[in-house]
């Protein structure tokens, strides 16, 4: 998944490298990026068949698309003809692609399209693409959870890239400053599970942060209402934050307030500009939150 997983808690290592085990069976199926996965096979199938896939397959399916039913298109997990198809971010291939190519393939980003049952899933337009990395991350984090719980761990940290949950001790989780290397704020948990995603435009992009890796599917193109995105909500909710962070990077600031109340989070958003946002509709205390200045 390039990224960096931190799994801290108080089992023993074989339950621990248990846990990686799980997160390495979840890239070898999910990853887009290797060409024998499960994900790859549904890609190569668009517009010709289904492909059939367990009941453990179709959770993570159907919560995807889901939240893209929620957000009507602002998290679409179809978004992969333009993530790899065009601009190929995680790859060694990544571009800058013309505008001719980006209206092409943005017509065939659309969940609607996406069509599950039971057993099986099937992209209606051949060129099609599932990306499950707005998504990924966050649902594997939930799993590891799980996993750790039911093995008996009663004080947990992990870390799956910006997706963080903690539980059973008090902890002090940095946000980093999206502008230089240190920190812009700490969030204080207490002892209760809290799940927490951070999107930014630093993360990942091609020849700088104007060419951000999180699009907006009828631009195709990233923008630039923020420079970074932090959702909270108490509680196991790995995946469906990671999913509200990139919805919520790409709508505007007024809109904010809107989505923290649908979907009962709390957000930290910060803009280009250096303005701190905060919506909380999760119940979370404000003086979780200690933001410094810029």
């Amino acid at each position: 998944m390039s990224t960096e997983l931190i799994i801290e808690a108080n089992v023993s290592k074989k339950i621990l490298f248990e846990a990686l085990e799980l997160v390495k069976a979840f890239e070898e199926k999910y990853s887009a990026y290797k060409e024998d996965s499960l994900l790859s096979q549904i890609n190569r199938a668009s517009g010709e068949s289904a492909i059939e896939c367990s009941l453990e397959d179709m959770e993570i399916f159907s919560h995807s698309l889901e939240i893209a039913k929620r957000s009507n298109g602002l998290f679409d997990p179809t978004i992969g003809a333009l993530t790899q198809g065009s601009y190929g971010f995680g790859t060694k291939e990544a571009k800058l692609p013309s505008q001719a190519e980006l209206t092409k393939k943005k017509a065939l980003v659309n969940y609607k399209e996406c069509i599950i049952d039971e057993s099986s899933i099937f992209l209606q337009q051949k060129g099609m693409r599932l990306d499950l990395g707005g998504i990924g991350k966050g649902y594997i984090g939930d799993k590891i959870m799980e996993f750790l719980i039911a093995k008996g761990a009663t004080k947990v940290l992990l870390s799956v890239g910006g997706e963080i949950c903690s539980y059973g001790k008090k902890y002090n989780i940095a946000l980093q400053n999206p502008f230089e290397d240190k920190n812009i704020a700490i969030i204080k948990t207490s002892k209760k599970m809290l799940s927490v995603s951070t999107s930014g435009d630093y993360e990942r992009f091609i020849g700088s942060k104007e060419n951000h890796h999180i699009l907006d599917n009828t631009s195709a193109k990233p923008n630039h209402f923020h420079s970074s995105i932090t959702i909270l909500k108490d509680g196991l909710y790995g995946a469906t934050l990671d999913a509200v962070a990139t919805i919520a990077f790409n709508s505007k600031q007024e809109d904010l307030h809107a989505l923290a109340k649908r979907f009962e989070v709390a957000i930290i958003a910060i803009s280009p500009k250096k303005s701190i946002q905060i919506e909380n509709f999760s119940g979370l205390s404000i003086e979780s939150f200690e933001i410094f200045s810029f």
